[in-house]
Protein backbone atom coordinates (compact mmCIF):
# COMPACT_ATOMS: atom_id res chain seq x y z
CA UNK A 1 0.00 0.00 0.00
CA UNK A 2 2.79 2.39 1.19
CA UNK A 3 4.65 2.32 -1.89
CA UNK A 4 2.84 0.95 -4.72
CA UNK A 5 -0.61 2.50 -4.18
CA UNK A 6 0.43 5.60 -2.32
CA UNK A 7 3.98 6.06 -3.82
CA UNK A 8 5.97 6.60 -1.47
CA UNK A 9 9.73 6.04 -2.07
CA UNK A 10 8.75 6.75 -5.35
CA UNK A 11 10.48 9.47 -7.71
CA UNK A 12 8.68 12.72 -6.54
CA UNK A 13 7.55 13.62 -10.52
CA UNK A 14 6.21 9.78 -10.44
CA UNK A 15 2.32 10.12 -10.00
CA UNK A 16 1.50 6.78 -7.60
CA UNK A 17 -2.41 5.24 -8.57
CA UNK A 18 -3.66 7.08 -5.48
CA UNK A 19 -3.18 10.29 -6.97
CA UNK A 20 -4.04 9.49 -10.51
CA UNK A 21 -7.07 12.00 -11.42
CA UNK A 22 -10.07 11.22 -9.99
CA UNK A 23 -9.22 8.09 -7.78
CA UNK A 24 -8.96 10.06 -4.63
CA UNK A 25 -12.63 11.14 -5.39
CA UNK A 26 -13.65 7.70 -5.86
CA UNK A 27 -12.38 6.58 -2.86
CA UNK A 28 -13.23 9.22 -0.33
CA UNK A 29 -15.85 11.45 -2.75
CA UNK A 30 -18.40 9.40 -0.73
CA UNK A 31 -17.76 10.45 2.74
CA UNK A 32 -17.72 13.90 1.53
CA UNK A 33 -21.01 13.88 -0.06
CA UNK A 34 -22.71 11.87 2.94
CA UNK A 35 -21.74 13.97 4.88
CA UNK A 36 -22.82 16.76 3.43
CA UNK A 37 -26.39 15.11 2.87
CA UNK A 38 -26.18 14.62 6.80
CA UNK A 39 -25.90 17.94 6.90
CA UNK A 40 -28.30 19.28 4.82
CA UNK A 41 -25.94 20.74 2.40
CA UNK A 42 -26.52 20.50 -1.36
CA UNK A 43 -22.82 20.57 -2.86
CA UNK A 44 -21.97 21.93 -6.18
CA UNK A 45 -18.95 19.59 -6.92
CA UNK A 46 -16.28 17.33 -5.67
CA UNK A 47 -12.82 18.58 -5.92
CA UNK A 48 -9.20 16.68 -5.31
CA UNK A 49 -5.92 18.38 -3.69
CA UNK A 50 -2.38 17.10 -3.24
CA UNK A 51 0.78 17.95 -1.91
CA UNK A 52 3.79 15.48 -1.17
CA UNK A 53 7.09 16.17 0.45
CA UNK A 54 10.54 14.62 -0.32
CA UNK A 55 12.79 12.50 2.22
CA UNK A 56 15.38 14.79 3.43
CA UNK A 57 17.96 11.99 3.42
CA UNK A 58 17.91 8.35 3.21
CA UNK A 59 16.02 6.35 6.18
CA UNK A 60 14.70 3.05 6.54
CA UNK A 61 11.18 2.19 7.82
CA UNK A 62 9.32 -1.24 8.95
CA UNK A 63 8.76 -1.75 5.00
CA UNK A 64 11.81 -1.08 3.13
CA UNK A 65 13.96 1.90 2.80
CA UNK A 66 13.00 5.59 1.33
CA UNK A 67 15.84 6.94 -0.42
CA UNK A 68 16.69 11.20 -0.19
CA UNK A 69 14.76 12.86 -2.44
CA UNK A 70 11.41 10.39 -3.13
CA UNK A 71 7.98 10.84 -1.21
CA UNK A 72 8.21 10.50 2.09
CA UNK A 73 5.00 12.50 3.07
CA UNK A 74 1.40 12.89 1.44
CA UNK A 75 -1.36 15.30 2.56
CA UNK A 76 -4.57 15.36 0.56
CA UNK A 77 -7.88 16.92 0.70
CA UNK A 78 -11.41 15.93 -0.92
CA UNK A 79 -13.23 18.92 -0.50
CA UNK A 80 -17.42 19.19 -0.99
CA UNK A 81 -17.61 22.61 -2.64
CA UNK A 82 -21.02 25.00 -2.71
CA UNK A 83 -20.71 28.58 -3.79
CA UNK A 84 -16.82 28.23 -5.21
CA UNK A 85 -15.77 27.06 -1.23
CA UNK A 86 -15.17 24.16 0.18
CA UNK A 87 -17.98 23.71 2.82
CA UNK A 88 -17.33 20.26 3.53
CA UNK A 89 -13.74 18.51 3.58
CA UNK A 90 -11.88 15.03 4.46
CA UNK A 91 -8.06 15.63 4.58
CA UNK A 92 -5.64 12.79 5.08
CA UNK A 93 -2.18 13.20 6.50
CA UNK A 94 0.93 10.11 6.35
CA UNK A 95 4.02 10.81 7.09
CA UNK A 96 6.93 8.01 7.15
CA UNK A 97 8.74 10.27 10.51
CA UNK A 98 7.20 12.43 12.77
CA UNK A 99 9.50 15.51 11.82
CA UNK A 100 7.91 14.99 8.00
CA UNK A 101 5.75 18.22 7.35
CA UNK A 102 5.69 19.79 10.15
CA UNK A 103 3.59 22.92 9.46
CA UNK A 104 0.59 20.23 8.10
CA UNK A 105 -2.11 19.59 11.04
CA UNK A 106 -0.57 17.07 14.14
CA UNK A 107 -3.18 15.97 15.82
CA UNK A 108 -2.52 14.11 19.41
CA UNK A 109 -0.91 10.92 18.96
CA UNK A 110 -0.25 8.03 16.63
CA UNK A 111 -2.95 6.50 14.27
CA UNK A 112 -5.18 9.85 15.12
CA UNK A 113 -8.78 11.20 13.74
CA UNK A 114 -9.51 14.71 13.74
CA UNK A 115 -13.16 15.94 13.19
CA UNK A 116 -12.96 19.68 12.94
CA UNK A 117 -16.13 21.99 12.64
CA UNK A 118 -15.60 25.30 12.09
CA UNK A 119 -18.64 27.64 13.13
CA UNK A 120 -19.59 29.30 16.24
CA UNK A 121 -18.56 27.93 18.53
CA UNK A 122 -15.67 25.93 17.17
CA UNK A 123 -15.03 22.28 17.63
CA UNK A 124 -12.06 20.45 17.50
CA UNK A 125 -12.07 16.53 18.54
CA UNK A 126 -8.86 14.22 18.48
CA UNK A 127 -9.98 10.48 18.36
CA UNK A 128 -6.76 8.52 18.74
CA UNK A 129 -7.55 4.82 17.95
CA UNK A 130 -5.40 1.90 20.60
CA UNK A 131 -6.02 -1.65 19.33
CA UNK A 132 -5.25 -3.90 21.96
CA UNK A 133 -2.21 -4.99 20.34
CA UNK A 134 -0.77 -1.23 21.14
CA UNK A 135 -1.48 -0.82 17.13
CA UNK A 136 -3.54 2.21 15.63
CA UNK A 137 -3.60 0.12 12.36
CA UNK A 138 -6.01 -2.84 14.00
CA UNK A 139 -7.95 -0.58 16.03
CA UNK A 140 -8.62 1.38 13.13
CA UNK A 141 -10.29 -2.19 11.31
CA UNK A 142 -12.04 -2.96 13.89
CA UNK A 143 -13.33 0.42 14.13
CA UNK A 144 -14.54 0.00 10.71
CA UNK A 145 -15.59 -3.39 10.77
CA UNK A 146 -18.36 -3.08 14.29
CA UNK A 147 -20.32 -0.13 12.22
CA UNK A 148 -20.66 -2.61 9.68
CA UNK A 149 -21.35 -5.65 11.85
CA UNK A 150 -23.73 -3.81 13.80
CA UNK A 151 -25.52 -2.25 11.20
CA UNK A 152 -26.63 -5.87 9.90
CA UNK A 153 -29.88 -5.97 12.33
CA UNK A 154 -31.22 -2.80 10.74
CA UNK A 155 -30.59 -3.52 7.05
CA UNK A 156 -32.27 -7.03 7.62
CA UNK A 157 -35.18 -5.35 8.98
CA UNK A 158 -35.04 -2.08 6.32
CA UNK A 159 -37.24 -2.79 2.61
CA UNK A 160 -35.67 -3.69 -0.23
CA UNK A 161 -33.16 -0.85 -1.89
CA UNK A 162 -30.25 1.02 -1.16
CA UNK A 163 -29.25 2.25 1.97
CA UNK A 164 -26.74 4.84 3.55
CA UNK A 165 -25.20 5.19 7.39
CA UNK A 166 -27.61 8.19 7.09
CA UNK A 167 -30.81 5.70 6.75
CA UNK A 168 -29.61 3.49 9.66
CA UNK A 169 -30.58 4.09 13.14
CA UNK A 170 -27.65 5.06 15.89
CA UNK A 171 -26.65 3.17 18.26
CA UNK A 172 -25.51 4.14 21.98
CA UNK A 173 -24.95 2.90 25.36
CA UNK A 174 -28.11 1.15 25.62
CA UNK A 175 -30.05 1.17 22.31
CA UNK A 176 -31.06 2.84 19.10
CA UNK A 177 -31.90 6.79 18.90
CA UNK A 178 -34.15 6.96 15.95
CA UNK A 179 -34.73 10.24 14.28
Amino acid sequence: MLFDIMGFGREMDDLPLLLQPGVLSLAWGSVVRQLAAGLDVELDAVEEVYERLPAPETFDIASGTIKEGTAAALRFEVRGMRGGRAVCVLEHITRLRGDLGPDWPQPAGQGCYRVQVTGEPNYVLDLRLVGSDGDHNTAGLKATAMRLVNAIPAVVAAPPGLLTALDLPLVTGRGLVTR
